[in-house]
């Protein structure tokens, strides 16, 4: 007879027995003791440090853009009204135009300052230089509003040289001359209302510009 060979444990054999050894293994309870405090102590805090981030970076966001939203739209149409007449025809107050561009000019002077620092401390230099260059022109249009006085060529030439205004608007040259002379003529209203979808619509630009950037320091 031939000598007797051993049996070798065949792979199906030995993959349970290196399961079992593992499973074992994770088992023991220093090793689980590594575990929980990996979650207590890194895990858990870094995925809550995250969230925490995320929520505090949507809520600057919602604040700005809103902000945003309500002072661009508020400068335009408070220059609209003024300048169609609709302020003093809905008053007794022989200054009611006066008052009310008074008060509006105040109001989006005070906000763009405000949305400015933000922007600038939360989202960086090139959207806060952005906001400034359009509050500018924003600052011009609403003047656009008043009884023609000086400066208000500068101010309509401020406007049509400003680089990110919209392709949409493009103003003949007896239009660019009613900004100057009017502030209620037919030719005026029809321009000064282009402008004013302009600002609106350069706005949103630079709303969605913040919500697309991170948020400083978090």
């Amino acid at each position: 007879m031939g000598a007797h060979v051993p049996a070798q444990d065949s792979p199906g054999h030995a993959r349970p027995s290196r399961v079992r050894g593992l499973s074992h293994g994770l088992a023991h309870p220093f090793v689980i003791a590594v575990v929980i405090a990996l979650l207590v102590n890194f895990l858990i805090p870094s995925f809550t440090r995250k969230w925490q981030d995320h929520e505090k970076a949507l809520e600057i966001k919602t604040g700005v853009v809103s902000d945003m939203g309500e002072s661009i739209s508020d400068a335009v149409m408070s220059g609209r009204f003024i300048s169609a007449g609709l302020v003093s025809r809905s008053s007794s107050d022989p200054r009611a135009d006066q008052r009310a561009f008074n008060d509006g000019y105040r109001a989006w002077t005070t906000s763009n300052a405000s949305i400015g620092a933000k922007i600038q401390a939360y989202f960086g230099n090139d959207l806060g230089s952005q906001w400034r260059s359009f509050a500018n022109v924003v600052t011009d249009y609403f003047q656009l509003s008043a009884t023609p006085g000086s400066g208000r060529a500068e101010q309509v030439q401020e406007i049509l040289s400003y680089g990110e205004l919209p392709t949409f608007v493009r103003l003949s040259k007896g239009e660019r001359r009613a900004l100057v002379k009017s502030n209620s003529s037919a030719t005026f209203q029809n321009a000064y209302g282009r402008l004013g979808q302009a600002m609106l619509a350069r706005g949103d630009e630079l709303v969605q510009g913040v919500l697309d950037s991170g948020v400083s320091g978090l």
